[in-house]
């Protein structure tokens, strides 16, 4: 055999040794990884997890099949965050899942190179994740469930409910703020072009409940607005329940606390946000680029009205927006 024959036999079997080696890492029996960092605790992010993983399956990736998730929960604790996203870096996940601000921030200072997705960030061009929804330029994508236009919407709403009213209040949890800051800006901005007056209504912890409803019975608040930020879900459940107490109805960001009890509630459909978030996680697993993925946000928003909370509360609720209701809980 010549040099001339000898080289080209090596040259051939190394191009053979590098398609094997690319053959492999796509093999349908190759494991990916992926991390998950919530803000919340485990219990508290389980609603959302179904359909973060019907995204992910819709895109061809299931945890009993070629998937493995790292979780790392904070336990509504965000100064644990910063460390649990170095965790997942070092765990060399492929992506990571961030379903709120905080977990973004803190994913999005720890790597600059790692994929990061997000469900429940706002408005992520101010909070400096991406350049642009269009072209988000560079590791960070994902959906946004709320808008300026949502937020005017919602408060709108509550203005056609009571009719005439002057004052509503905004509660939600302090810790959040900076997390929720763009949204009660907007709020404000929303409810003064309405001529409605806006009463925040902060709390720390389950006990600060009290005083924020005790603060808007007093004030002669007519109903209340509960920001869409992932992070206000903290205390869910007992929103509803002092709703219920204090006779003050709520204008939920989602659906599911409308089945709990809640008055009404306009915003994406339930589970929108995490699925679409799965189906980018699962887009970039088959090597799309989050650079190149604009963020996505919902091109319809759902009005769902809890008929037997209003009974309760003895509101009646205008025909007009009835016949608007995309659901009526009886």
């Amino acid at each position: 055999m010549s040099a001339i024959d000898r080289r080209g036999f090596i040259l051939a079997a190394s191009a053979l040794l590098v398609a094997r080696g690319a053959l492999a890492q796509t093999a349908p029996n190759r494991v990916h990884v992926i991390g998950i960092l919530e803000y919340a605790s485990r219990a508290g992010f389980e609603p959302l997890l179904p359909a973060f993983k019907d995204g992910l399956r819709e895109g061809g990736f299931a945890e009993d099949k070629n998937l493995r998730i790292e979780y790392r929960f904070a336990d509504y604790d965000y100064r644990k965050l910063d460390r649990l996203a170095e965790e997942l870096v070092k765990a060399k996940v492929q992506v990571i899942y961030t379903p709120s601000t905080w977990p973004t921030r803190a994913a999005h200072a720890a790597t600059k190179s790692v994929p990061i997705v997000f469900s429940g960030v706002n408005d992520p061009v101010p909070h400096r994740f991406v350049q642009s929804l269009a072209r988000p330029g560079g590791n960070v994508t994902g959906v946004s469930l709320a808008s300026a236009d949502l937020t005017a919407k919602r408060v709108q709403l509550l203005r056609e409910v009571f009719s005439g009213a002057g004052r509503l209040g905004v509660v939600y949890d302090a810790d959040a703020a900076k997390a929720c800051g763009i949204e009660l800006k907007e709020i404000a901005t929303a409810a003064k072009q309405l001529s409605v007056e806006v009463q925040p209504l902060p709390y720390t912890a389950r006990a600060d409940l009290d005083g924020a409803f005790a603060k808007a019975r007093q004030t002669n608040i007519l109903a209340m607005l509960v920001p869409t930020t992932y992070e206000t879900r903290r205390f869910g459940k007992e929103l509803v329940a002092q709703s219920s107490s204090s006779r003050i109805p709520l204008m939920h960001a989602g659906s599911d606390a409308v089945e709990a009890g809640g008055l009404m509630s306009y915003g994406p459909e339930a589970g929108w946000g995490p699925r679409r978030a799965g189906n980018y996680v699962a887009r970039i697993l088959n090597g799309a680029k989050p650079a190149d993925l604009p963020v996505e946000r919902p091109d319809k928003y759902v009005l769902v009205i809890n008929l037997k909370t209003a009974r309760a509360l003895g509101l009646k609720i205008p025909q007009s927006i009835l016949l608007r209701a995309d659901r009526i809980i009886e």
